[in-house]
C-alpha cells in the first residue's frame, strides 16, 4: 500500500512539473538555456549526462511565447534529438541515439528503512554524469564503461548517500542494492489551513491537525462528528443524546465567550462556510415544556464515504481569515477528488452493516417492586387489602420485596386489568431493557473516478437506512457528491464539487424529561414487576384514536402510544458546493475566483394523538425550515524570490457572504376529529409561528509569507469584516495575525537523535458578531397580521466580542521521526462580551444588550506519536494526545458579579461570576456543622437544604486524553483508540428521579430496618448532637435526591472509553489478480465497547438540547447510549 500510494504521489508530482507554464522572451534558444529556463521557472531539477550536454548546445526554435514544459521538452527530441524520463519533481534528459554496446550496467534495487520499495530515487554516476531513476518497484539500470566510479543516490526526505569505488567491469552488470534513510532535516506534510490554502505543515507558526478518512471510518456512527472524539488535542464533542441523529456540539481550546452557541467551531467545507446551526423543536426539555426533537444539522448530513480529510485548526492564528466567525477554531474538511487512471474508470464499493445495543445501563435494583412503603401489593382493591399499584404507587418501586410470594398482580388479559388471582410476585429484569430493539444500519456507497492529463471527476452514490434503538425509529439518508476539475486552457483551470443529501424519517423522538418523552415513561411508568409488553395494547378497548391505555402511572403518556403515534416526521434536502476558477497569468501571478452555497430545505410534521397529558384533545404541527448560505470569494495571489535564499508570496482578496433563515410553522393544538392530522382538522384557528432572519458580512484580506533560507517563517494576515448585524460606525472590524516558525533542526546542529525540530509562535485578533436585529427594536410576530412587543432592550452601540490570542508550540521528531512531540501553550482574552443584563420589569423590558465582560482561557496541548515497530512484517504506530484548557471570568459589566448561562428550574444554574470559572454549576446543598457533617431534622431527614448557592461541579473537563494504536501485521491490520477525560461534572435528572423512586441499588440499604442518617442534629442552645432517629427508606431516599439539592445530585463526569477497536484483513496481491480486482478489504469495528465511570446514568458525556442550544453538564433524561458492532467489506475495481 505505501508502494502504490508513493508510486502515485510521484505520477501526480510529475504530471504536475509537465504542466508548468514556461515563459519564452526569444525566439530562440540553446539547449543549455532551456534546461536553465526549466529549472527557474518550474522549480524543476534537470539531470544529464556528458552526450546529452554536447547535443544541448544545439539551437532550439521557440515554437510560442507560452508553453508548458512537456511541450518544451518536445521542442528539445525535435531540434536536438534528446528525449526525457522524469519522476517527481526530477527530469531526466538522454539522448535517443543506441547506447554502445560496449558500456556495461550499474543495476539494483533501493529500499526504504524498512526494506520497501522506493520509487522516484535519482541515482547518479558523478564521474559520466549519468542518471537513471528508480521505477515502482525501487529497480534502477544505469549503463556505464568500464571503471571506477562515485554513485549519488538522493531523494526527497531521506539522506543523500555518497558510494565510492564502484567497480564496473567490461561486459558485465553491477549489483548495487542500496537502503535509503530517513532525512533528518524535513517536514513535508501538506495542510489545508483557511481560506482552502494548502501549506508545508513545516512553515506554519499555529496548531494545526489532520484526520484522515481512514480514521473517520475505523468504526462508523451515524453523524461523522462523532469519530473525531478522542483523536485531536484540544477538541471536545458532546452529544445531545437525543435520538438517531444526534447533534453534536463542537469547541475547541474550551468556552471564551458567554454565549454557548458562540464557542462552536467553524465548519468548512471545500473553502465554504457551512451551518452548524440545530432547528429542533421545543424550547426547553424539562416539565410542561414542548419537548425538544433533534432533527440534526447540515454538518451531521455530511457524509462520511465523501470525506478525504479534516484539518482542525485549533486557535484564532490558524483562523483570523475568517475574521468574525473565527473565535472558536475551525474544522476543515476536504472533500474526495477523482484521480487520473490511466488504465480507465476506477470503482470502488464500500458496505457496512452495524448493530446497535445499549453501552451502559443506570445501576438498577431487581429486589423490590411497585408500592410506596406497604408490605403487600394489590392491583386495586382486593381480599389482600386496599390498591397499592398504579396511581396509589406512582411509579416507586418501594415496594414488599422479591420472593416468590403470591399477590393480585395486574392481569394484561382482562380489559380493565383485574386481576382474578393470585400470581407469583417476580422481578422482570428487563422490564426496561426489552423496550429497546438490536438498531441496524445498513450503508452502501459506489463511487466511481478517473481523468486524465487535462482533467478529472468522481461521481459517489450512498444510501444509509437505520433502523434505531427505539422501535419505529430511525431515518434514511441519500447522498450524492459529484467533483470535477478541468483544464480550459494552458492558464485557466475550472473545477467544482457538489453535495446533494436528501434526508427522510417516519419518525425521531423526543427527548427530554416530560409526560410525553420515552425516557420519562422509562423513569415514572413502570416498574421492576411489570411487563413492558403489556403496555402494547395502547388504546382502551373500544376507544381506538380516543383514549390511550395507562394501566399503571397516569402520568407519563404510554410508551408505544409514543413511539406509534405522536410521529415526527422529517424531509430534508441539503446541497453543499462551489465553483471555483483558477487563471495563471504566469508561474508567479494567479487569481482565484470561487463561489459556494450551503442550501437546505426541510419539511417536518408532528402529530399527538387524543388523551395525551398535553394535548388532551390531540395537535398537529407543519413546519418549513429554508437555510440559505452563500459564499463569494475573489483571491489574488503573487509569489517570487528575493534571493535564492529568500522568497515571498503576497495575496489579496474579498468575500461577499450572505444568509437567510426562514422558519415557517403553523399549529393546530386540539383537533376537531381525533387521528385525521391534518391543518384543516384544527378545532380552534391554527396558529402560526414565522421566524425569518437576514445577515451579511462583506469582507476584504489579505495575507502575506517570508521565508528565509526554508528554516525560518514569518506570516502575517489581515482581514476586516463589516457585517450588517452591527450598527453604523461599528460595524467594521480589522482582524491582524502574526505567526513565526522556525525550523531548529536545519539552522543548528543537534544532538544526532534529533531528528526535527520546529519553534513556533503566534498572535491574533479575531471575532464574533452577534445574531440578527439586536441593535434596533424588533417586532416579533406569532401569527399573520400580529406584533409582539420585545422584552429585550436593544443596543444601537453594539461591538462585536473580540478575541485575542498568543500561542507557542514547539514540535520535535527523535530517532529517525520515531518518535515525535508536539507541544502547544496559549492563552486567549476574549472582550467586549455580549450581555443580557437583567432589568426592572417596571421599564417594560426584562433585559438589556450591551458590552462588558473579560474571558481569559489558558491551557495546554501534547501530542506524542511513535513508531515502536516498522518492518515489512511487523508495524506499530501509536499516538497520545493530552489537553487541559481553564477559562475564567475577569469581569462583568459595572455592578454585576454573574451571569446565568443555564438554570434548571432554580435547581442548578451554570453561572459566569467574577473570579470563577466559566462552567461553574450552582445549586444548594447540605447544611454542614463546623466539622462538615450533614444537619438532620428532628425527623430524621436532612434538614432545609442551605439556601447559600454553592459550586458543586463544573460543567468542562479538567482534562482529556486520547490513545491510539495500529498494528499492521502482514495483511491484517489492527487498531483500537482509548480515551477519556478527568472531571467535569453532570446535572442528572435520570439519577434523581430512579433514586427517589426506589429503583436503584443505592436505595436498598435500609429497605427493612429504616435508615438512621450519619449525620448530627442542632440543639436549641446551638450544640450539635449525633442524628439517632430511624426513618423509612422511602422518606429517607426521597429527602436525601430531592431535586433542589444539587450537592447530590451532580456528578463526577470522569471516564474512561474503549471508544473504537477494528481488524481489517486485506486479500493478497496475487489473488485479488486473479479476480481482476485492485483491493479486497474486509473489517470488523467495535464502538463505545466498554466505559469505566463513576457516573450513575447511561452516559456521562451528555447534553441537554433547549431548541437550537447544546448546553453541556445537564442531562434530562438522556437516551441509551449506542454500542455498535459492525461489518465492513470494501472492493476497489
Amino acid at each position: 500500500m505505501v508502494l502504490l500510494l508513493t508510486a502515485h504521489t510521484l505520477t501526480a508530482a510529475a504530471a504536475q512539473v509537465l504542466e508548468q507554464n514556461l515563459q519564452m522572451q526569444a525566439a530562440q534558444y540553446s539547449g543549455q538555456q532551456i534546461v536553465e529556463i526549466i529549472k527557474k521557472q518550474a522549480n524543476a531539477q534537470v539531470s544529464f549526462d556528458e552526450t546529452v550536454n554536447r547535443q544541448l548546445s544545439r539551437t532550439i526554435a521557440v515554437r510560442k511565447k507560452y508553453a508548458t514544459v512537456k511541450e518544451v521538452l518536445a521542442w528539445l527530441k525535435t531540434d536536438a534529438g534528446i528525449a526525457y524520463n522524469n519522476q517527481g519533481n526530477y527530469i531526466v534528459l538522454t539522448t535517443l541515439q543506441r547506447v554502445s554496446a560496449q558500456d556495461s550496467k550499474i543495476t539494483g534495487k533501493i529500499t526504504d528503512e524498512t526494506g520497501q520499495p522506493l520509487p522516484g530515487v535519482t541515482i547518479r554516476i558523478v564521474e559520466l554524469n549519468r542518471v537513471a531513476i528508480s521505477n515502482a518497484d525501487g529497480n534502477f539500470s544505469i549503463n556505464a564503461v568500464p571503471g571506477n566510479y562515485t554513485v549519488d543516490v538522493s531523494y526527497v526526505s531521506f539522506e543523500t548517500q555518497h558510494l565510492s569505488s564502484i567497480k564496473v567491469k567490461a561486459g558485465e552488470s553491477t549489483i548495487l542494492n542500496i537502503g535509503m534513510k530517513p532525512s533528518t532535516k524535513s517536514l513535508n506534510e501538506v495542510l489545508v489551513t483557511a481560506l482552502g490554502i494548502r501549506r508545508e505543515e513545516k512553515s506554519l507558526g499555529y496548531s494545526a491537525q489532520n484526520v484522515t478518512s481512514k480514521s473517520l471510518e475505523d468504526a462508523k456512527t451515524n453523524n461523522w462528528v462523532s469519530s473525531l472524539a478522542g483523536k485531536v488535542a484540544g477538541l471536545n464533542i458532546v452529544s445531545t443524546g437525543s435520538g438517531p441523529v444526534s447533534s453534536s456540539r463542537i469547541t475547541l481550546r474550551g468556552e471564551s465567550s458567554l454565549n454557548l452557541d458562540n464557542n462552536q467551531a467553524l465548519i468548512v467545507i471545500d473553502g465554504i462556510p457551512v451551518s452548524n446551526r440545530i432547528t429542533g423543536t421545543g424550547y426547553k426539555a424539562h416539565l410542561a415544556a414542548d419537548s425538544p426533537v433533534d432533527f440534526g444539522s447540515d454538518v451531521s448530513d455530511i457524509n462520511p464515504d465523501d470525506i478525504e480529510k479534516v484539518t482542525v485548526l485549533k486557535g484564532p492564528a490558524a483562523t483570523a481569515l475568517y475574521g468574525s466567525r473565527a473565535a472558536g477554531g475551525a474544522l476543515i474538511i476536504t472533500t474526495k477528488s477523482g484521480q487520473r487512471n490511466d488504465k480507465g474508470l476506477g470503482i470502488t464499493y464500500n458496505g457496512n452493516l452495524s448493530f446497535d445495543g445499549v453501552m451502559k445501563w443506570p445501576d438498577y435494583q431487581f429486589e423490590y417492586g411497585e408500592g410506596r412503603t406497604d408490605k403487600y401489593y394489590s392491583y386495586g382493591d382486593s381480599p389482600d387489602g386496599v390498591n397499592t399499584a398504579a396511581a396509589a404507587a406512582q411509579g416507586r418501586a418501594w415496594g414488599p420485596k422479591f420472593d416468590g410470594q403470591m399477590y393480585f398482580q395486574y392481569n394484561p388479559n382482562s380489559p380493565d386489568g383485574k386481576p382474578t388471582e393470585r400470581t407469583p410476585w417476580v422481578a422482570r429484569k428487563d422490564y426496561i431493557s426489552k423496550f429497546f430493539n438490536t438498531g441496524v444500519t445498513r450503508t452502501n456507497n459506489v463511487s466511481i473516478e478517473g481523468g486524465n492529463e487535462n482533467g478529472s471527476g468522481r461521481l459517489s452514490v450512498t444510501h444509509l437506512k437505520n433502523d434505531w434503538l427505539v422501535p419505529n425509529t430511525g431515518f434514511e439518508r441519500l447522498s450524492v457528491a459529484l467533483s470535477a476539475n478541468q483544464k480550459i486552457s494552458d492558464k485557466l483551470k475550472i473545477s467544482g464539487k457538489a453535495n446533494y443529501t436528501n434526508k427522510r424519517s417516519d419518525n425521531l423522538p423526543l427527548s427530554g424529561y416530560n409526560n410525553q418523552t420515552i425516557m420519562y415513561f422509562m423513569i415514572l411508568g413502570t416498574t421492576p414487576n411489570v411487563d413492558i409488553d403489556w403496555f402494547k395494547p395502547y388504546w382502551q378497548p373500544g376507544q381506538v384514536n380516543i383514549q390511550q391505555r395507562l394501566p399503571f402511572n397516569p402520568g407519563p403518556d404510554n410508551v408505544y402510544l409514543q413511539v406509534y403515534e405522536m410521529l415526527n416526521k422529517i424531509n430534508k434536502n441539503g446541497v453543499i458546493g462551489n465553483v471555483m476558477a483558477n487563471y495563471t497569468f504566469n508561474p508567479k501571478l494567479e487569481l482565484m475566483l470561487r463561489s459556494g452555497v450551503d442550501l437546505s430545505n426541510e419539511f417536518r410534521s408532528q402529530q399527538r394523538p387524543y388523551s395525551m397529558t398535553k394535548y388532551p384533545k390531540g395537535s398537529y404541527r407543519e413546519q418549513t425550515v429554508f437555510n440559505f448560505e452563500s459564499n463569494t470569494d475573489l483571491l489574488l495571489s503573487y509569489k517570487d524570490k528575493i534571493t535564492n535564499d529568500i522568497k515571498f508570496s503576497v495575496s489579496g482578496g474579498g468575500n461577499l457572504m450572505k444568509q437567510t433563515y426562514n422558519f415557517a410553522g403553523i399549529y393546530a393544538d386540539q383537533l376537531a376529529q381525533p387521528g385525521i392530522y391534518q391543518i384543516s382538522n384544527s378545532l380552534d384557528q391554527a396558529v402560526a409561528d414565522p421566524n425569518k432572519s437576514e445577515k451579511a458580512i462583506h469582507s476584504l484580506y489579505a495575507f502575506g509569507q517570508l521565508s528565509y533560507h526554508d528554516y525560518a517563517y514569518l506570516d502575517v494576515t489581515g482581514r476586516n469584516d463589516w457585517s450588517s448585524t452591527l450598527p453604523y460606525g461599528n460595524n467594521s472590524f480589522f482582524y491582524p495575525s502574526v505567526s513565526t516558525s522556525f525550523i531548529l533542526s536545519d539552522m543548528f546542529t543537534l544532538p544526532k537523535a534529533v531528528s526535527f525540530a520546529k519553534f513556533r509562535f503566534s498572535w491574533a485578533q479575531v471575532g464574533n458578531d452577534t445574531r440578527p436585529y439586536q441593535t434596533a427594536k424588533y417586532y416579533d410576530r406569532i401569527y399573520s397580521n400580529s406584533f409582539t412587543n420585545p422584552t429585550t432592550l436593544f443596543n444601537a452601540n453594539l461591538k462585536p466580542e473580540i478575541t485575542s490570542s498568543f500561542e507557542t508550540g514547539l514540535d520535535m521528531r527523535f530517532f529517525q521521526s520515531r518518535l515525535g512531540i508536539d507541544l502547544a501553550l496559549y492563552t486567549n482574552n476574549s472582550r467586549n462580551q455580549i450581555l443580557a443584563i437583567p432589568l426592572d420589569p417596571i421599564s417594560g423590558y426584562s433585559s438589556a444588550l450591551l458590552n462588558a465582560g473579560l474571558i481569559n482561557s489558558r491551557g495546554i496541548e501534547l501530542q506524542l506519536t511513535g513508531k515502536p515497530f516498522n518492518n515489512p512484517q511487523f508495524k506499530w504506530n501509536t499516538t497520545v494526545n493530552f489537553s487541559s484548557n481553564r477559562s475564567y471570568v475577569r469581569e462583568l459589566a459595572q455592578g454585576i458579579t454573574n451571569q446565568v448561562i443555564y438554570n434548571h428550574d432554580t435547581n442548578v444554574s451554570i453561572e459566569a461570576r467574577v473570579g470563577g470559572r466559566m462552567g461553574d454549576m450552582y445549586g444548594r446543598g447540605f447544611q454542614r456543622s463546623p466539622d462538615g457533617k450533614i444537619i438532620y431534622a428532628s425527623t430524621g431527614v436532612p434538614a432545609e437544604l442551605d439556601q447559600t448557592l454553592k459550586v458543586f461541579g463544573n460543567a468542562f473537563p479538567d482534562w482529556k486524553a486520547g490513545l491510539q494504536n495500529e498494528f499492521t501485521i502482514k495483511n491484517f491490520r489492527v487498531s483500537f483508540l482509548i480515551d477519556g477525560q478527568k472531571g467535569g461534572s453532570v446535572f442528572s435528572q435520570t439519577s434523581h428521579k430512579l433514586n427517589t423512586l426506589g429503583k436503584t441499588k443505592v436505595t436498598l440499604p435500609g429497605r427493612d430496618g429504616g435508615i438512621v442518617g450519619d449525620g448530627v442534629v442542632l440543639q436549641p442552645d446551638g450544640s450539635y448532637k449525633p442524628n439517632t432517629v430511624n426513618v423509612p427508606a422511602s422518606k429517607y431516599y426521597d429527602e436525601y435526591y430531592k431535586i433542589t439539592n444539587a450537592e447530590v445530585n451532580i456528578y463526577d463526569a470522569s471516564f474512561i472509553k474503549l471508544r473504537e477497536a477494528r481488524i481489517d484483513f486485506s486479500l493478497p496481491a496475487k489473488m485479488i489478480t486473479k479476480l481482476h480486482l485492485k483491493q479486497v478489504m474486509l473489517g470488523v469495528y467495535g464502538r463505545n465497547l466498554l466505559i469505566i465511570t463513576n457516573f450513575p446514568a447511561f452516559d456521562p458525556e451528555a447534553a441537554n438540547l433547549n431548541n437550537g442550544t447544546i448546553t453541556p453538564g445537564v442531562e434530562l433524561t438522556q437516551f441509551p447510549t449506542e454500542r455498535t458492532f459492525g461489518l465492513n467489506l470494501t472492493l476497489k475495481l
